[in-house]
């Protein structure tokens, strides 16, 4: 312990107590910040009944199983609007 001298200035009979307290105020402080600032907590706490993400499309199957345990793979280009960064060399090396 680093900081042990810390009870040579300051009682453990005040230091401890002045120290959990300090931790449980500010946990106190984030817990009514979560509750009171957040809109999903407040429903989740109360045992709100729960809400499905629809997905707006099913996405396609990359690899399929086919019949005697082949395992067929399928891919497709790109869309035209798709854009891919190039990597660049870090200045210095060629």
């Amino acid at each position: 312990m680093n900081q042990g001298k810390i009870w040579l200035v300051v009682k453990p009979s005040v230091g401890l107590p002045a120290f959990l307290g300090g931790v449980t105020v500010i946990a106190l402080c984030v817990h009514a910040a979560v509750l009171t600032k957040s809109d999903w907590y407040p429903a989740y706490y109360s045992g709100s009944a729960k809400v499905k993400a629809a997905m707006a499309t099913t996405p396609a199957p990359v690899a399929t199983v086919a019949a005697g345990g082949a395992v067929v793979a399928a891919a497709a280009p790109a869309a035209a609007d798709t854009t891919v960064a190039a990597a660049k060399a870090p200045p210095g090396k060629k």
